[in-house]
């Protein structure tokens, strides 16, 4: 039984996406159920209903109950008046994902059940835990301490959340890095071989959050290297963000700079079709992000065989180190290493595809992501606490 504290609803398309495509991975070997609990106001059209559908080879209930002031009291009512579907009436064990603010609810539904707790988290707010509120630590590891193995996307995280206090009563701590999953048949390098008169395309993909992913940063890094190399063609598509003010405000601010298209474009948000065939069609991904766990983008761009420049935050160097072939790796808010960057990998960088995929498939595919949690798993369920890190 999966329960999630994100997942994409109709409130939010793509919130916890990442989250369903974990589930996705774990249910080719598991028979799986997820819950998730989306609190919405009075006015919603959306309050009180509840929906049951089939996902990818697992079932989805998610329920839209009203909004409390504490969104985790209605949350956790919501998920615990839900009951299984037939093919796991008793599970065997609770995988939260995320600890708050479903993690009540699960600690409640596994205790009740007496089956194993199993949490992953992603939550960056582990890297800034000074500003999580008393009452929202207090009900965080209560729920970890009935859990028996913790996984964390990145091995940093888990370093947060050791640093949190995010252990058990019995003063075992089980953590074992689980990544983040990619579909590596639909990321994968095209079979086209025009460069088209594009130069060096460069590709982000985000939320386009100003705050955490400092998409100005990228700007002023490709505005400075269109004047210190104005023979160096580069085209920079930025997809994703839903919020029509900031792509307005990016676009005018990109203008600012004299980048128009076809050299910068913002497409807003794009589909995972979309993005794959985005993917395919660059010669880099570029991050410039202040704070991050793992990105899948990070690995769905490895996946297409397209190198990755990104900051040096969170667990990202866990993966792309230096000399990797993977990409490059520079540091945070350092836009003339950006630049640099840029220079390096559209001049003079010896790029092999091939490689940079297998990493991919090894690390981040289905399969290595569902073998991995098989085994966390199977050890809770013995009650082993000696998993290997």
């Amino acid at each position: 039984m999966h329960i999630a504290s994100w997942y994409p609803s109709k409130v939010h398309d793509s919130l916890g996406n990442f989250i369903q495509r974990h589930i996705a991975a774990i249910a080719t070997k598991h028979k799986s159920e997820v819950w998730y609990a989306s609190p919405v106001s009075n006015e919603s059209p959306l309050m009180g209903r509840s929906e049951v559908s089939k996902g990818d080879g697992f079932l989805e209930r998610i329920a839209y109950p009203k909004a409390t002031k504490a969104g985790s009291i209605a949350v956790t009512r919501a998920l615990i008046k839900m009951v299984p579907g037939e093919e796991i009436s008793m599970p065997d064990l609770v995988h939260l994902h995320v600890a708050f603010p479903a993690g009540r609810a699960a600690r409640i539904l596994a205790e009740s059940w007496d089956v194993p707790l199993i949490i992953t988290e992603h939550w960056t707010a582990y890297h800034d835990s000074q500003h999580i509120p008393l009452w929202r630590r207090i009900s965080m590891r209560r729920t970890a301490a009935y859990a028996s193995a913790f996984c964390p996307v990145t091995d940093q995280l888990g370093d947060k959340m050791r640093a949190f206090k995010m252990v058990n009563i019995g003063g075992s701590s089980n953590y074992i890095t689980v990544p983040n999953v990619v579909d590596t048949e639909r990321f994968k390098p095209s079979n086209e071989t025009d460069k088209s008169d594009e130069g060096f395309r460069i590709v982000h993909v985000s939320s386009l959050d100003e705050s955490q992913k400092n998409i100005t940063g990228i700007l002023h890094a490709l505005s400075a290297l269109r004047t210190s190399h104005p023979d160096f063609k580069f085209s920079a598509k930025f997809m994703g963000g839903s919020d029509p003010e900031r792509l307005t405000k990016l676009r005018h601010y990109a203008a600012s700079m004299n980048l128009t298209e076809p050299c910068v474009s913002f497409s807003g948000p794009k589909n995972i079709e979309e993005v794959a065939q985005g993917m395919q069609r660059a010669d880099a991904l570029v991050l410039f992000s202040r704070k991050e766990n793992f990105p899948c983008v990070i690995a769905e761009a490895w996946a297409t065989g397209v190198p990755v420049i990104s900051t040096d935050v969170g667990g990202i160097s866990e993966h792309l180190t230096e000399n990797c072939g993977r990409g490059i790796l520079i540091p945070n808010e350092d836009e003339s290493a950006l630049r640099s960057a840029l220079l390096t990998l559209g001049t003079e960088a010896k790029i092999d595809a091939v490689d940079i995929r297998k990493y991919a498939v090894d690390h981040f595919s289905v399969d290595a992501v569902a073998n991995a949690y098989d085994k966390v798993y199977r050890e809770a369920l013995v009650g082993d606490t000696t998993i290997e890190r």
